[in-house]
């Protein structure tokens, strides 16, 4: 496949995570005769000229979201650059105008990461922390930030190191962003229990950081990396150009360099089967990205991981409602709101007819 193709077919599934219209979607798409290029058919030109449109009719959430897809997969050129600062300054924006949140920065070594985030109203409030993967800003997630206030929680919403405004390399040691985060944020609300809602390599950073630091109690995540996505030959050959792109980018290594450091990243059998914390782990069976075998190990190996897994694509993008439905149920346990988590978790079990297909070592059903 193209790389243009390629990127087109991974933007329809961005594209529907946040929402956006899909004959819209198409309309643009169809523009489109080249990835790098700017001008007519310019992919930053095209989204960004949508963009431009929303954001002058006044809807900057969905003009974030659109130079999101303006900068995709990674900002490795001027134009990209320049579409990912538009996404952080339309935020910027919105949220002076709301009062939604308000930006603010976090130390890791010699660097500064800024992350978006949600004071609440008492200082006893739990934190969540929200971390996307190697292809996703911040600011396409900021539209959660709206639920601090009615769940009684505090949010932080932080980019994936090496992506957008932080410029920390990823490696295992970038982990530290979330202690960062939660040690940033303390004095407002409660960051010694802190859920991590991170998808995809969110998730695997999300993991490593557990380790070290036990204020991480949770985490949901969706397709994360664990062990044979990094370790395995068929899906290091199989792994799409623009992801290999992405971790690059954001490993801050070159193509040539990329297979040492995927190495490093890989979590250890014992590493998995040593994670304190409980984490709700969404899958999918058709991942062109993450294998299978890796949340089926783990399931075994920990008894603390229940994996959902659909018959899907990478990220679940078909299976959007029982995601939800999983996530803000973690979200109300984590907020002391016990009653509204018990009502969602009937619909998930009843309704919607999820339940774990991996709880621990035994295998206690499927999914639809």
């Amino acid at each position: 496949m193209r790389a243009l193709d390629e990127a087109k077919e991974f933007v329809r599934l961005h594209a529907r995570h946040m929402g956006l219209s899909n004959a819209e979607i198409e309309d643009v798409l169809g523009r489109i005769r080249d990835l790098d290029g700017v001008g007519e058919g310019g992919w930053v030109t095209e989204w960004s000229r949508l963009a431009a449109d929303r954001h002058e009719s006044g809807d900057a959430s969905e003009a974030a979201d659109l130079y999101v897809l303006a900068r995709f997969p990674c900002a490795d050129t001027p134009a990209k650059v320049s579409a990912a600062r538009s996404a952080a300054s339309v935020t910027a924006d919105w949220l002076a105008e709301t009062g939604a949140g308000e930006r603010r920065t976090a130390r890791v070594g010699g660097d500064e990461v800024s992350f978006l985030f949600s004071r609440p109203a008492r200082t006893d409030a739990p934190l969540v922390v929200m971390m996307g993967g190697i292809v996703a800003l911040k600011e396409q997630w900021s539209g959660f930030l709206g639920l601090s206030r009615r769940l009684g929680c505090a949010i932080a919403i932080a980019d994936f190191p090496g992506v957008g405004e932080n410029g920390v390399p990823y490696s295992r040691d970038a982990a530290d962003v979330y202690t960062a985060v939660m040690d940033a944020v303390a004095d407002d609300c409660d960051a010694d229990a802190t859920l991590a809602v991170a998808p995809s390599f969110g998730g695997h950073l999300a993991m490593l950081c557990s380790a070290r630091d036990e204020r991480l109690r949770r985490l949901v995540t969706v397709g994360a990396p664990l062990r044979a996505f990094f370790t395995d030959p068929d899906a290091r050959a199989g792994m799409p150009r623009i992801t290999r792109a992405a971790l690059s980018r954001a490993a801050r290594v070159s193509h040539d360099g990329l297979a040492d450091r995927l190495d490093e990243l890989a979590l250890a059998p014992d590493e998995i089967a040593a994670l304190r914390m409980p984490v709700t782990y969404v899958a999918s069976t058709r991942d062109e990205i993450i294998p299978n075998r890796d949340w089926r190990d783990a399931a075994v190996l920990n008894p603390g991981l229940s994996v959902y897994a659909f018959d899907d694509v990478h990220g679940a993008p078909h299976h959007l409602r029982q995601t939800r439905l999983l996530t803000l149920t973690a979200l109300c346990q984590h907020a002391g709101r016990g009653g509204l988590a018990s009502v969602l978790g009937l619909l998930t079990r009843r309704l919607m007819r999820i339940r774990p297909l991996y709880n621990g070592p035994i295998a206690t059903g499927g999914t639809p």
